[in-house]
């Protein structure tokens, strides 16, 4: 069995909590909220880990800084939806919105049919598995709490009010085209709908089938700003439901099954997860908790440390759990990549969510220390959208692929998992063929890089950091292949592993960018974010040849230069020239 890997901070406050009757755990020590400013890009509201559903507050949205849908300098919310993505540079989800109001709705608005509810940060909290915010102003405190497959809703509003909530079937937090759209009641405290969008990912599929802890006393179907009396009479994609639970005293409880499948998959979820007729939300709260807490406290254990390098480190340890997310349902049926359905292996959960360029670095090696269970889910997964596509995933989101980023990194995934023995189930022949298939398929430059192993700058953006990536992937199917006794594919993939000495530049000691004639590009400099970079600059990418650290402090010169140019970060000036929004911590 493998052991739980030992962290010490900092030993200054070792015996703090000493004296204390109960020792703080923890889950206490996360905050959902950092991240929420600046461009974190993250949210604070309700998940569970991996979960397929992150119930959340949006309160911003058309514009890069709201791919999350919050942001934390936003005084105003407009309602909470069902589907978020964390730390993201672009925007999608945010499907099936609910906004509790008191008011009558003014269909003369422009835009949203609704007021934006009014918030301060002292009515708002947030811990993993549960977020509150009481709106002042209108007497209604909304409380999120999630399984992994559901979304709660509680609902308290001032004595006397109007008990009205809106589900809103229109909403986003980008530009998105609805291509399908239906909401419709299905019992007295029932109602189901579903959308298709395209946005990031094309044909987003959603469905989902909410129940209310009190009979909807009225229902008001809205289409292109005016009301209709049910929902067979709407035919405009703008479709929105005015919920009535009149104003008797004590909160509405609303449950919310999601799916990408379809409703009874959906429905299923909510039976499944969340029982026929339960409604304790305070159950469901204290359940997710523990789920965070189990999951953090089995992890990694923590030796020493202030209760600040506490907070840092288990919300850290959180954020690397709010994704990526599980997709199949739990009756194990998923929407494939190519948008059939179909059931996972036993023993298996289908993942996507998969943001591979920006985990296979630091997430990867992690998983296959602390989740190895969800790292064999996501080779799985990826082998199936091979499957499915006939090439293994760039970055997948929900049922599709959003095409995003440079390399194939997926491979590294498969490849750790297999050489750890952390898989025992997966056929490697036909792994080595999905590796082999999609290096050789990437739209990114590879046509150069088979040829000319490296890219051209003058001829494709992101060259050199393409060229060293892929580079790197190809090492991985070298090591793969020589694993296999494939002596031909391994000889083949450890030359293209080679490729980084191609972009290196003696004079400078630099990856550079390359043209189709040989030449290097003019003018460098190290520390401008160019053209020919991912989101970095040459120094970010300078040592970027972790299948041969040897080979690279060759090129440099020698075991003495390599030490120096490490040195040098250092001491070298954290002035960069260029602007890339999610570039920050410069050394």
């Amino acid at each position: 069995m493998m052991k739980k890997p030992i962290i010490a901070l900092a030993a200054t406050a070792a015996i703090v909590f000493a004296c204390k009757p109960a020792e703080q755990r923890p889950v206490d020590f996360v905050d959902p909220f950092i991240g929420t400013g600046f461009h974190g890009h993250t949210y604070p509201g309700a998940t569970t880990p991996f979960g397929a559903v992150q119930l959340s507050p949006d309160n911003y949205r058309g514009v890069w800084d709201a791919c999350s849908g919050y942001h934390y300098d936003r005084d105003s919310i407009i309602g909470f939806s069902h589907n978020h993505l964390s730390g993201t540079g672009c925007a999608d989800l945010a499907d099936v919105l609910f906004h509790p109001t008191s008011k009558e709705v003014d269909l003369s608005r422009e835009g949203d049919i609704y007021e934006h509810l009014k918030f301060s940060h002292k009515d708002e909290s947030a811990t993993p598995g549960y977020y509150s915010v009481y709106f002042r102003k209108d007497g209604i405190k909304a409380e999120m709490t999630a399984t992994a497959h559901t979304g709660w809703h509680r609902y308290t509003w001032k004595k006397g009010a109007p008990h009205n909530l809106i589900i809103d079937m229109h909403h986003g937090i980008t530009d998105e085209k609805i291509q399908e759209v239906e909401i419709f009641q299905t019992s007295e405290n029932e109602i189901r709908g579903m959308r298709k969008t395209t946005a990031w990912v094309p044909d987003q599929y959603i469905y989902f089938v909410a129940q209310f802890s009190r009979p909807i006393e009225s229902i008001r179907y809205v289409d292109a700003h005016s009301f209709v009396n049910s929902a067979e009479d709407c035919s405009s994609d703008d479709r929105q439901v005015i919920l009535s639970f009149g104003n008797e005293a004590g909160p509405v409880v609303a449950k919310v099954g999601l799916s990408n499948v379809g409703y009874d998959s959906a429905s299923q979820n909510l039976v499944l997860e969340a029982g026929f007729s339960f409604f304790n939300f305070d159950q469901v709260k204290h359940d997710a908790t523990e789920s965070w807490n189990d999951f953090l406290n089995n992890k990694i254990t923590v030796e020493g440390g202030t209760k600040v390098q506490k907070r840092i480190f288990y919300t850290a340890m959180y954020h690397t759990a709010v994704v990526p997310n599980v997709q199949s349902d739990v009756n194990r049926v998923f929407r494939r990549s190519n948008d059939k359905l179909s059931s996972t292996v036993p023993g298996h959960q289908y993942y996507s969510t998969l943001s591979l360029w920006d985990i296979f670095r630091a997430w990867l090696p992690l998983s296959s220390f602390v989740y190895p269970k969800e790292l064999c889910d996501i080779v799985y997964s990826c082998l199936e959208m091979y499957d499915a596509t006939g090439s293994l995933p760039l970055w997948p989101l929900s049922s599709g692929e959003t095409e995003c980023m440079i390399g194939y990194h997926s491979i590294p995934f498969i490849v750790d998992a297999w050489l750890k023995g952390l898989i025992s189930d997966m056929n490697p022949e036909y792994a080595l063929e999905a590796m082999v298939e999609s290096s050789n398929k990437n739209a990114k430059g590879s046509n150069y890089y088979k040829d000319l192993y490296y890219i051209p700058a003058n001829k494709v953006r992101e060259a050199v950091s393409a060229a060293l990536e892929y580079a790197y992937d190809d090492w991985c199917i070298a090591k793969f292949a020589e694993f296999l006794g494939k002596a031909d594919i391994a000889a083949e993939y450890y030359k293209r592993a080679q490729s980084f000495q191609n972009v290196f530049d003696g004079s400078t000691g630099f990856m550079r960018g390359r043209n189709l004639d040989g030449s290097m590009v003019e003018p460098f400099n190290p520390v401008e974010t160019s053209r020919e970079y991912t989101e970095a600059n040459a120094w970010q990418y300078r040592f970027f040849t972790p299948q041969d650290f040897k080979g690279l402090g060759d090129l440099l010169g020698g075991e003495e230069q390599f030490i120096a140019a490490l040195d040098s970060i250092f001491t070298v000036s954290s002035e960069t020239a260029g602007h890339v929004s999610d570039m920050t911590g410069f050394v």
